[in-house]
């Protein structure tokens, strides 16, 4: 076994799974996919991918339901851009992890959640294949911004520019800060998926700015944040073989759920702000519903025993809260705006 594995288990001892564990039971094992389609929906991190478009829509009902006006067209570019973004940037973070792990020595770990990385290491994509596509997806998003530009106004051009480099500076600047830890990775993916998106969305809508696509964009880009950090949890054993040095590897499993907790409580604290401080109406408290489910996780997690299937259930449990809430607030908003 190689030196840089026996650290790794010296410094973060791995537990046999218990089977009394229903958090665990309730996880899907890696296994090779079973069809096309499930090899898009792997790739594609299909669990994630509507709480990471929420930004966009929270940002999108707020214009519509302030001035009164939809554009539909603007929507639809802004919904098609957005997802072009998304999954063109995860496509390329796990073709640029697979080349990271070749400059490393340690042994790619057996067991692996269903990512593009995975679909790499087990031969059912080539790395290209990964790399074209995300490249692809990426062109068919500036293209998505241009258009929305020309309809929309320069603003929209502004936010989805600035948001891509901010998140795609994390692997394409010679510094690629993303793989420095301090947490500036999962800081980044929340201004650049969540903050920036909430404020074309509403931008596309209203055509002003106002403090509540801030708002919205504060309280989903915390939820933004939650998803990148709990997804590098679940990755802590691969990316701490492979010297990635992200916040949830410099913590380790059992401080990366206080941190996830946390996470969850303050997207929640800035919703409640928002409709307090705001002239929201007091229906846009439902978005805080989720919240029980977000936080009802870490009551049936071991602590002692913290194993990458946990990790990978609070992920996707973090997912679904942020997907939940931005619906029951979009819901509010909507049924306020016709009623």
């Amino acid at each position: 076994m190689h030196l840089t594995e026996r650290e790794f288990r010296a410094t973060h001892p791995l537990h046999q799974r218990s089977s009394k564990d229903k958090a665990e039971r309730q996880v899907e094992k890696a296994r090779p996919p079973r069809s096309a389609l499930h090899v898009l929906l792997i790739l594609a991190r299909a669990e994630a991918t509507p709480a990471l478009l929420a930004p966009l829509v929270v940002g999108a009902i707020l214009g519509w339901w302030q001035s009164g006006q939809l554009n539909g067209w603007g929507l639809v570019l802004s919904l098609v851009g957005m997802a072009a973004t998304v999954w063109g940037l995860v496509a390329l973070w796990d073709y640029h992890d697979y080349r990271l792990s070749l400059r490393s020595v340690a042994r790619t770990p057996d067991t692996l959640p269903p990512t593009g990385y995975a679909l790499i290491v087990q031969r059912v994509l080539k790395p290209n294949t990964v790399r074209d596509s995300g490249r692809i997806l990426l062109a068919i998003a500036m293209l998505c911004s241009l258009w929305l530009a020309l309809l929309s106004g320069w603003p929209v051009l502004f936010f989805s520019g600035l948001s891509f480099l901010v998140v795609w500076g994390m692997i394409l600047l010679p510094v690629r800060y993303g793989h420095r830890g301090w947490g500036i990775s999962d800081l980044s993916i929340g201004v650049g998926l969540g903050l920036l998106p909430a404020l074309t969305g509403y931008y596309v809508q209203a055509q002003t700015i106002s403090w509540l696509p801030v708002w919205a964009g504060a309280a989903y880009g915390l939820y933004s944040m939650l998803l990148a950090f709990n997804f590098n949890a679940a990755h802590y054993r691969r990316d701490w073989l492979i010297h990635k040095r992200t916040l949830a590897v410099s913590l380790g499993p059992a401080r990366a759920l206080d941190i996830s907790a946390l996470l969850t409580i303050a997207a929640n604290v800035v919703l409640l702000l928002m409709v307090t401080l705001t002239k929201l109406p007091l229906l846009g408290l439902l978005g805080l519903a989720a919240l029980p489910m977000g936080l009802g996780i870490f009551a049936r997690i071991d602590r002692e025993n913290v194993t990458q299937d946990v990790s990978w259930l609070v992920y996707r449990t973090g997912a679904q809260t942020a997907f939940l809430s931005a619906a029951l607030l979009c819901g509010a908003l909507v049924i306020d705006r016709l009623l």
